[in-house]
């Protein structure tokens, strides 16, 4: 087993199993890719991908714990390699992490400042997803972030591990001097009867809100769908309807023409977690990352969490 088979079969998992891009990303070719990853598989004596023919289809369960730890030792080699060739700290080490739009937009720039005092040589690499986050558990699987913010955190595989950090609360949103936000008690029922606002169809959002207006046999006119909150927010503000979002998008200081009810009660309950690949966890630049997010998981903390759920 060598470095450069590592960078194989994670390039290969990156690239979703697909070997030509693979091997383009590699600069190589594809039946070098092939054999490399052969030449591995009968050197351990174990079957890391699952085949259809000569396509590839998934991972073993020993392939996949292999993969995360190549995945790890390619991460560490990265930052050896920068230390020797004598690069800026910033640039030797860095942290991926992946959330929804929302959580990018209005709850991360605070965190990452305040990891920053404490880590100001690590450079982050932000993605998010708009309006949805189907996939963002996968991502930490693959290698692709070091750890996720999301409120799908159940159900994800044994190498992960899931901390809840504090549920989500969500808010109607419509312009100020709307009827609805001046009753004391709310519904879905009264909230039915006005056009809505809504992520698109597909999006994580949209749909729990969905099932709960079908859950009661209700149909609301969605009249506008968008992928990112503040144009949401924008459209609301020129009236074409009212919005329920994550509670987090609305700050009384900026959204001046708006108000908010939170209608949190009304939703099934969600909790908002940080995903992350338990080898990954007690890292001192990852578990200070997730303090900051959640000061509740500290270090000793997650630590204690990796062994309960261990046994």
């Amino acid at each position: 087993m060598n470095l450069q088979q590592l960078r194989y079969i994670c390039e290969v998992v990156r690239c979703k199993l697909n070997i030509s891009q693979a091997a383009g990303a590699l600069g190589t070719t594809q039946p070098a890719v092939s054999q490399q990853i052969r030449v591995l598989e009968e050197a351990l004596g174990v079957v890391i991908f699952l085949r259809n023919r000569n396509r590839l289809t998934g991972l073993t369960p020993q392939g996949a714990v292999i993969i995360e730890i190549g995945q790890h030792i390619l991460s560490e080699v990265a930052n050896i390699e920068g230390i020797a060739q004598k690069r800026p700290q910033a640039s030797s080490a860095k942290l991926r992490v992946a959330s929804t739009h929302a959580h990018a937009r209005y709850i991360l720039p605070g965190v990452i400042s305040c990891f920053h005092s404490r880590y100001p040589g690590i450079y982050i690499h932000l993605t998010h997803k708009h309006g949805e986050e189907e996939g963002l558990w996968q991502m930490v699987q693959n290698g692709e972030v070091d750890l996720a913010i999301a409120t799908e955190t159940q159900e994800v595989p044994k190498s992960l591990l899931a901390l809840e950090c504090f549920p989500m609360r969500r808010s109607l949103i419509a312009p100020k001097g709307h009827p609805l936000l001046k009753r004391r008690a709310i519904t879905l029922e009264l909230i039915a009867n006005y056009p809505l606002i809504a992520y698109p169809e597909r999006s994580t959002g949209r749909g729990r809100l969905m099932c709960a207006f079908d859950a009661l046999g209700l149909s609301p006119e969605v009249v506008v769908s968008a992928v990112d909150a503040d144009v949401i927010k924008a459209c609301v503000e020129q009236g074409l309807g009212i919005t329920i979002l994550a509670s987090i998008v609305y700050d009384p200081k900026r959204d001046r023409k708006l108000g908010a009810l939170d209608v949190t009660r009304l939703l099934e309950s969600s909790v908002v977690g940080v995903l992350v690949r338990r080898s990954m966890a007690q890292h001192d630049h990852i578990s200070a990352f997730i303090e900051a997010f959640a000061p509740q998981w500290t270090k000793d903390r997650i630590a204690r969490e990796i062994n309960r759920s261990d046994h």
